[in-house]
C-alpha cells in the first residue's frame, strides 16, 4: 500500500478533548477497547546502526524492519516498511508467533531458511537479515487509541501514549513490562494516515489547533536516547 503519515506531539490531557472533537467524522477501531490496547515492537537494525542513521539524515529512500504484536495475540506481524519520501509503502506478513519464533528466532538473530521459502515477504525479510546483518536493536512498547475515518475510510487516527523502550529485551513471547520512556507520559503522539490526502475537516482541525508536524520515530529516538545521549533527533 502507498500512504502518507503525519505525526503530531499533543498534550496527553488533550486525548479526551480531541477524541471528541473527531467523534462526528471517526468511528473507534473495532479491536480497540475504550482505553486502547498495547503494541510491542522489536525493531532490527544494522550493526552500525544504518537504518537509524539514514532517518536521522533524511534519506529520501529508506527501509526498516521490525516484528509486532498487538496486545496478547498469539499472532506477530512481520513488517517491512519502506519510504520514498514522504510516502511509505508497507509490506507485511501475520504468522503465528511460534511460526515466527521458529523462523526468525525469540530476542535472537537465526533464520530457518526452511520455514520462510514461499513466502515473498518472509523471504525478503529473511533476505534483509543475512545480506545487511541484521540484528534486533530496540523493543518498543505503548498503548494505542485508534479510530477510521466515518465517511473517509483510508483515514486512520491513532493516539499512541507512555511509550517505553528497552535496549535488551527483544523477546516476542514475553515483550518487557517496565523500560524507559521515549518522550515525557505527559506527551502522547497523534498520527494520521491517508492515501491521497487528508479531508478538509482534518486540515481545518489542524489549523485550528496550530499542530505542528514533528519528524519522530520510536525506534530512532529510543536509539539516539539510550547509545548517543539524544544528540540525534
Amino acid at each position: 500500500m502507498n500512504r502518507f503519515e503525519v505525526k503530531y506531539l499533543v498534550p496527553t490531557r488533550s486525548v479526551p478533548e480531541l477524541l471528541e472533537e473527531f467523534a462526528p467524522y471517526t468511528k473507534p477501531d473495532a479491536h480497540s477497547p475504550e482505553w486502547g490496547y498495547t503494541i510491542s515492537s522489536v525493531y532490527w537494525d544494522t550493526p552500525d546502526f544504518q537504518f537509524f542513521w539514514e532517518k536521522v539524515e533524511g534519506v529520501k529512500y529508506r527501509r526498516k524492519l521490525r516484528f509486532r504484536r498487538y496486545g496478547t495475540s498469539t499472532d506477530v506481524f512481520v513488517e517491512i516498511k519502506q519510504r520514498e519520501d514522504r510516502t511509505l509503502q508497507k509490506r507485511r506478513l501475520r504468522w503465528p508467533l511460534e511460526q515466527v519464533i521458529a523462523a526468525f528466532g525469540d530476542g535472537a538473530s537465526r533464520v530457518n531458511w526452511a520455514l520462510v521459502e514461499g513466502d515473498p515477504v518472509a523471504t525478503e525479510a529473511a533476505l534483509m537479515i543475512e545480506r545487511l546483518r541484521l540484528a534486533p536493536r530496540m523493543a518498543i512498547r505503548y498503548r494505542r487509541r485508534a479510530l477510521f475515518g466515518q465517511f473517509d475510510p483510508e483515514l486512520r487516527i491513532t493516539f499512541d501514549g507512555r511509550i517505553q523502550y528497552h535496549p535488551t529485551d527483544f523477546s516476542l513471547s514475553r515483550p518487557f513490562e517496565e523500560g524507559r520512556y521515549v518522550i515525557d507520559p505527559r506527551v502522547t503522539v497523534l498520527e494520521f494516515k491517508y492515501d491521497h490526502r487528508a479531508p478538509i475537516w482534518l486540515t481545518k482541525a489542524i489549523c485550528r489547533r496550530g499542530l505542528k508536524i514533528v519528524r519522530m520515530s520510536k525506534y530512532c529516538s529510543a536509539v539516539d536516547q539510550y547509545y548517543y545521549g539524544g544528540q540525534n533527533t
